[in-house]
This record gives structure tokens, sequence and C-alpha cells, in this order.
């Protein structure tokens, strides 16, 4: 039998999702090889094919297709994609990965005829490749020891250890395989292990098989619809890592034991107390911090609207556009950093759908981006890594996407769902489609509650989800030409069918009213948000901690009253010695306002001064 590499599998996968023929150069360019190399790929998928009594078509000046029926279609996806890992053919970056986790599943040397023997390869394979990794690993603060007799062994800090684990297992992840795992994390009973394509045969694959199991036991009592996936994913990572790390003594901080009280409700904590448990290692708090939250991002505060403005400026300037002069883009990318820096529960490295993508169709503005977050130093391992950089590039995509909003079939949009993301495709579907309505986007986890809910025409979906009673269309993470096509194909079927799901269809488009008002709704609320988000900063060294939730309410109705003119009017001149006692304060305050357009009087500025330090009456 004809072995793929991932590659080829990846280059086959496309032509079969392709609904025009597709030329070398394209495919060279979306998998970001030469085209010679493409040539090579073919060899070896023209081979498989036969073995499976298809042939690949090629015709010069037009391109490479399939000629395939859907059922063939389906089973040739099926089959590649239950290819067996184990059977691939190793090029050399994932020989690369595979190596590096050898050498960090370990503290002491290894010799190359060992490593050369767990890889399949010969040792002056291993020899040439740990040379051409050792320049690799001086960005990743990361150093190969050699001892002659003993081998070779890696060193350097835990966290950039730990890093380095993290981006090679996260960037193996195809859409299937998302889908594959958060099936597993659902399927009740299932013993199905696996496969960690890079950690194959490792205890990294056996820890993370375990914490499949135990999170699918612990899942059975969560709502689905509160959580997200890729926020599962790293978790089983997180605790995976920290789990086989420990084993080998190497801990991300102190050995000071966790407090358990106010923890017990918590997934992370009892993913890692069960996964710990197994293993016999205790529950260190450093080890928490690190599984929960981003251990390696300090915590500080800043002014984010300031950054977000100074972001935009720099990208704008970089790429010679006016992006500072969409307040639009202003809003959603202060929205989207106020959420992701001030939550606790964030990610270095995390599973991104658009981020490869992005880097290939959107080269010039992810670099810029890249460059600009750099200059302003948000937080250098955070917001400097690929997968954040492709999440910020949504929103200034979103700026090119303008266009008309027709729709009538309605769909629900199976994505990797987020502010950003679903402005995105929402901009696309309506721009360069037709009589297409998303009325809903919902993550893998909670499809079929939201299929049920919406009883929609059609499911578009970036995973491969299965038993869907209704039309279904697969495309990729960001929609390409050839998946608006499918959908487009399918929408005038569905428009035209006199099957009786035709009386399902709703083919008027929206009032413009409801589109008006919920604009209106999202822009009140996000304007609310970054007032109380500037008052925070104003206001950090007064404000009661213990009062922050009642302040973030109190903020929202304000502006709300604001909007509505239906300020605090007080009687007489109660607040004049509360306001005379912050002068300085009631100026910046007023100033803030302004900004926003915001006239706001001096019986709302002296209620916020209900919430300060010593004005608190007990």
């Amino acid at each position: 039998m004809q072995q793929l590499t991932k590659r080829e599998i990846d280059v086959l996968l496309y032509l079969l999702e392709a609904s025009e023929p597709v030329t070398t150069k394209e495919l060279a360019e979306s998998h970001q090889v030469s085209v010679r190399t493409i040539k090579y790929d073919l060899t070896d998928i023209r081979e498989w094919l036969s073995e499976h009594k298809q042939s690949l078509n090629s015709q010069r000046n037009r391109g490479i297709w399939l000629t395939v029926t859907d059922s063939e279609r389906l089973k040739l996806k099926s089959e590649l994609m239950e290819v067996g890992r184990l059977e691939l053919f190793a090029d050399q970056q994932l020989r690369f990965d595979r190596l590096v986790i050898q050498l960090l599943l370990t503290d002491q040397m290894i010799t190359a005829s060992k490593l050369a023997e767990r890889l399949g390869v010969s040792k002056d394979t291993i020899v040439n490749d740990l040379a051409a990794l050792e320049k690799r690993l001086e960005k990743n603060e990361l150093q190969l020891k050699r001892q002659a007799g003993k081998g070779f062994l890696l060193t350097g800090p835990e966290r950039a250890s730990r890093l380095l684990i993290e981006e090679i297992l996260q960037k193996e992840f195809t859409d299937y395989d998302i889908y594959k795992i958060m099936t597993l994390l659902l399927k009740k009973g299932s013993s199905e292990p696996y496969e960690l394509y890079a950690a194959l045969d490792t205890p990294l694959q056996t820890v993370f098989n375990q914490a499949i199991v135990q999170l699918r036991h612990l899942l059975a009592g969560e709502n689905l619809a509160e959580l997200n996936y890729s926020e599962l994913l790293n978790l089983l990572i997180r605790v995976t890592i920290a789990t086989v790390r420990l084993q080998n003594e190497f801990t991300i901080g102190s050995y000071r034991l966790l407090k358990r009280q106010t923890l017990a409700g918590a997934l992370s904590y009892q993913l890692m107390e069960k996964v710990f448990a197994n293993y016999h290692l205790p529950l260190f708090e450093a080890e928490y911090d690190y599984i929960y939250s981003d251990a390696f991002d300090p915590v500080h505060q800043q002014d984010i609207l300031q950054l977000t403005q100074e972001l935009i400026q720099r990208v704008s300037d970089l790429l010679d556009y006016p992006f500072e002069q969409d307040p639009q883009l202003l809003t959603n990318l202060y929205a989207h950093l106020s959420l992701r820096l001030s939550r606790k529960q964030k990610f270095v490295n995390e599973y991104n759908p658009f981020k490869d993508e992005i880097k290939q169709k959107h080269a010039q503005l992810f670099t810029a981006i890249q460059t600009a977050s750099q200059q302003i130093a948000i937080s250098p391992d955070f917001i400097c890594n690929e997968s954040f950089i492709a999440y910020i590039a949504l929103h200034f995509l979103v700026s090119f996407e303008k266009g008309t909003d027709l729709r009538s079939v309605r769909a629900v949009y199976i994505c990797s769902t987020g502010l950003g993301v679903t402005s995105l495709i929402k901009k696309k579907v309506a721009e360069e489609l037709e009589n297409i309505e998303i009325t809903a986007f919902t993550s893998v986890l909670n499809a079929t509650e939201v299929i049920e809910r919406c009883d929609p025409d059609l499911v578009i979906s970036i995973f491969p989800v299965s038993g869907i009673d209704r039309p279904f269309v697969k495309v990729h993470p960001l929609p390409t030409k050839p998946d608006l096509q499918k959908i487009q194909q399918l929408v005038k079927k569905l428009l035209g069918s006199d099957s009786p799901q035709k009386t399902h269809l709703k083919v008027q488009p929206k009032p413009a009213t409801k589109t008006t008002l919920a604009d209106f709704s999202k822009e009140l609320i996000l304007q609310a948000y970054t007032v109380y988000e500037r008052l925070q900063v104003l206001l950090q060294e007064q404000l009661l901690t213990e009062y922050r939730e009642a302040f973030l309410l109190h903020v929202f109705l304000m502006v709300h009253r604001i909007h509505f003119d239906q300020q605090y009017v007080m009687e007489g001149n109660s607040s004049e010695p509360l306001l005379c006692a912050h002068v300085a304060s009631v100026e910046q305050i007023k100033a803030l306002f302004a900004e926003y357009d915001l006239v706001i009087n001096q019986s709302e500025i002296s209620a916020l001064f209900a919430y300060l330090k010593g004005e608190v009456k007990s």
C-alpha cells in the first residue's frame, strides 16, 4: 500500500473539497511549498488513488481535479482520516517534533542510537536532525547538551520547555482532530484511544487519553452551552504536560500545596485532581496556576483602550490603510482585548483554525499586526503568539468585508465562535452569497441542541459533523471560494426544490429595523463596557474591590440613562461637598464621558463616588 505523508493527505483532502480544477501553483501556495514539491506529492497521491480504484484528472492550462460521486467522496475522506497514523511516513519537520518530545520527556541523557530506535530511523539521520534542531531551539531558550558516551539532553527554563511541547501538540491538530476529540469527550462508554501524532507511544499520549476519560465523566454534569472547545482542548493538553513533567520531577514553580476549599466546583481543578490522583502526584498551587490560567503572562493593569488605539494606528501606518477611521473596528477590537486580557483563563498556545489560512492569504496584514504588537509590548508571550495574532487579524479583515445583507435560507454555522470570527464570516457570506440567513453560530460542543432549537434548512460546519438530518456543507475555517460556491449551489437547490423541506424556508429578508436595533444594542453594551474599563483605570486606587461587580452594573445602567435622558437629579446641594472633595477626579470623569459624546451631570458623578474607599456608609 502506498503511504502518504501528512501534507499529502492535506493536499488530497483539499482536492476532494474543491468544486473546480486547481493548479499546482495554487496547491503550492496554499500549502506553502514549491511547485516541484507538490508535483512529487501528486505522484504519491495518484498511486494511492489507483489502489482505491480512483484517478486524478489533469489538463494543461486548466488544472487538477477528481471526478467522484458524493458517496465516493465521503468514503475517500473517511478513509483518509482513519489512516493509521503509525503507517504515515514522517517528514523532517515531524521527525524534529518527535525528537523534541523524546528529549523533553526525560531528565536523563539519551543516546543517538536510542533515539533512532524509538523514531524508526537511522543513527545518521538522528545526528543530522540534532545538528539542524540545535539552531532552532535557540529562539525557545533551550540548549542541547552533548556528552560523549552518554548522549544528549535538552535543558532550559521549565516555562520554555512546556511552551514548546504545547506548540508542537497544538500545531498538529486539524479540524477533523478537534471534532474527533470533542466526540470522544461526549461519547459515553467510549474506549477508543486518540493518537497524538507527534507523541506516539510516549507517556504524553497515555496521559492525554487518561485525561480525556476523566474529562468525559466530569462533562456529564456540566452545561455544555457554557463551555468552549478551545479551552477544553487547552485544559487537556496542560493537565497532560503538567502530569508528565512532574513525573520526571520538573515543576513550574514552588512546592506549596494547593488550598482546595474554594476550588472544589471548578472543572479545571476537578480534572487536575482526578488525573494527578491516578498518577499519585501532589496538587501543587503553581501547577494549578499553570493549568487553569496563563502562568507565563504577568498580571498588570493596562489602559486597554489606549493600547487598542495604538495597535490600530501602528497597523494603519505599516499598511498605509486608514483603519483608524473605522470606529466599529476600535469598538470590536477593544471589546475583544478587554475580555481576553482581563480574564484569568487565557492560554499562550491555543488551537486556532484560522491561523494558517490568515498567514497565507493575508500575510502582509498578519506581519503588520505581529510587528505592531511587539512594538507596543502588550504581553510578549501572550499577544505575540501566532494564534492570538490571527484572532486580532479577523477584526481588521472585517473592515474590508462590507456588503449588503440579503438572506433567505436559514442556516446554522458550526465554527470557532467569537465576535471577530462571526462578524467576518457573516460579512463574507452576506457579501458573496445570496438568499441565505445565518440564524446562529455555535460550537461543536452544543451543535445538536442549537440545531434542534433553530430548526435550520442548512448546516454549515468547519468540522465533519455526523448524524445531521438536513443538508450539510463542510467548509474551511475561513470559507474559500469553492466553499462559498458549494453553499450557493445548495441554497439554489433548496430554494428550487419541490421537496417538503422547501416549506420550512423563510425567503423574506430581515426587516431593516430589526438589524438596526440589534446593532444599536450591541453598540450601547460595548460603549458601556468601554466606559467601565476606563473608569476602573481612572479610579483603581480608590475603588472598593468588593463593590466592583455592583460598580459594573451601575455604570451600565448609568450609560443607558444618559442615552435616554433619564439621569439622576439630586435635590438641593447634597452632592456639592462630595464633588468638592474630588475636584480632579470630577474633571477627569467629565472628560472621559465627553470622549464618547456622553454629557454626565453632577448627580451621576456623585453617585459614582459612592463606590470609593471612605465614601461608603456602614
